[in-house]
């Protein structure tokens, strides 16, 4: 049976004029992670309550700003970059009350810009000081000090996101003066006028708003492009609502998923989005797949989704380039219709193959595509008979990518066992003994063994070369 259904569009970059935050319907990036936006945004130093009102979710902003007030690197990061934009900003009241004939004479940790940023400096044990209070000296010291601490926060960022384009938004060119010059005179440009190292300041509005606008900004800054956008844009609201009203309004609902054309971390990043209530009215989830070269997180997405029936089902091939799974999946869905009383079937699969389950069996149906791998011909055929579908590849990511984790440690495990055969570290020495042409105790051979043996060092190259050294001598 053909449902009423419509395509699933996805919010557009939004590019308004007025940086703050205030000023911007939020409503609009409701399904845009914001974490790593409001991370860069404390270490450039914005203030608390800006970040504040960029973040959705009240318990996430504090647990956030807690993680980063307690990280002490971050704070010296902070509080200097927060220095070094004030300098810039105000640098005629800074050079004319620094001096040390003029009647408005004041140090530069006394000057209302600066007191309490050279107090969480003090609190911190960090001692800024310039003789002479030239502003210049103050912010290649600044630049020195970051670049000391800037590798520390690696951390604070998920593993995917390429540091080095961050590290770049903090490295302050040499030529601070021309750098200066520029930031003054584009300051309305930077988020909330906070200082980085940008080439080419415009106005894009704030930058600050998603994690996909820092991190386009960041990456293309250094001269690369951001590609990650599944990571930190969701599904909208309107895709995942209709697929829980298809879940809620079905009797008997099951999935069934073409393995060897779906990529199983999109998928699992789906079914990570439903809520407790959608889980609870699937009946089985069956995953067809390659008995031979399907990926070992197939095998794996029972343990990952641990609230669902999960069932794995291998084919195989009958010849190298003729897959059975169309078919496998055609017949199980016709069973399930018909022997099992299922009404609902969500199909994951960008090959339109079993198009003709879908005209012939008077069940509800709702299909599961990938947006570079499902062609414009059966595109058009869904939108044409009314079938609703939306974009696997469109659901974000968790930053954690658990199923991703699990499956990547089973196979270094796999690959280690079978590179690295059994050694008995005794024997590595013993033999060393034996080309040495010396006998010695069972206490001394102790003694090496220790010195030697159990302080082995593991080097890699940059090019990933991997060698065994002993302990320096």
């Amino acid at each position: 049976m053909i449902l009423n259904g419509f395509e699933a569009l996805e919010g557009l970059f939004e590019n308004e004029t007025d940086g703050s935050a205030a000023a911007v319907d939020k409503s609009k990036f409701s399904n845009y992670s914001k974490t790593i936006a409001v991370t860069i945004g404390y270490l450039l130093g914005v203030r608390e309550e800006h970040l504040n009102q960029l973040m959705d979710d009240a318990v996430e902003w504090v647990s956030l700003w807690e993680k980063l007030q307690k990280n002490e690197n971050a704070l010296a990061i902070r509080t200097f970059n927060n220095i070094r934009s004030n300098l810039m900003l105000q640098f005629k009241n800074v050079s004319r009350n620094t001096r040390g004939t003029s009647e408005n004479y004041k140090p530069l940790d006394k000057m209302e810009f600066f007191e309490q940023d050279f107090k969480v400096l003090n609190r911190l044990e960090i001692r800024l000081y310039v003789p002479g209070n030239d502003i210049n000296e103050y912010l290649r010291r600044i630049q020195t000090e970051i670049d000391r601490r800037i590798e520390s926060v690696r951390a604070l960022f998920p593993a995917w996101v390429e540091f080095k384009h961050i590290r770049f938004m903090f490295a302050m060119p040499k030529d601070v003066e021309n750098e200066s010059k520029q930031f003054q005179q584009n300051q309305n440009f930077y988020p909330y006028k906070r200082y980085f190292h940008w080439i080419y300041p415009e106005d894009i509005g704030n930058i600050l708003l998603t994690d996909e606008r820092i991190l386009t900004v960041a990456y293309s800054n250094d001269g690369a492009t951001f590609m990650d956008r599944q990571r930190v844009v969701d599904a909208s609201d309107h895709v995942k609502n209709s697929i829980g009203e298809f879940i809620a309004r079905g009797e008997k609902v099951q999935i069934f998923v073409d393995g060897e054309n779906i990529n199983p971390y999109t998928f699992a990043s789906a079914m990570e989005s439903l809520g407790t209530d959608e889980i609870s009215k699937i009946d089985k989830l069956v995953v067809y797949c390659d008995a031979v070269h399907s990926p070992r997180a197939w095998k794996m997405l029972g343990s990952f989704l641990t609230d669902v029936h999960v069932e794995i089902i291998s084919v195989e091939r009958i010849s190298e380039k003729k897959s059975l799974v169309d078919h496998k999946i055609v017949a199980g869905v016709s069973k399930a219709f018909y022997a099992q009383q299922v009404d609902s079937f969500i199909l994951a699969s960008s090959d339109s193959d079993f198009w003709s389950v879908i005209e012939d069996t008077q069940a509800n149906f709702l299909v599961m595509v990938e947006r570079e791998s499902c062609g414009y011909s059966f595109r058009e055929i869904m939108r044409n008979n009314n079938v609703f579908y939306c974009y696997l590849d469109s659901f974000r990511t968790s930053q954690e990518d658990k199923l991703f984790h699990a499956v990547l440690r089973h196979e270094l495990n796999e690959v280690i066992e079978n590179t690295f055969p059994t050694v008995n570290a005794k024997s590595i020495l013993a033999q060393a003994l034996w080309q040495s042409r010396r006998e010695v105790s069972d206490g001394v051979f102790e003694e090496l063994f220790s010195t030697y043996i159990r302080n082995l060092r593991f080097k890699i190259e940059k090019d990933g070369t991997l060698s065994v050294t002993l302990p320096e001598a």
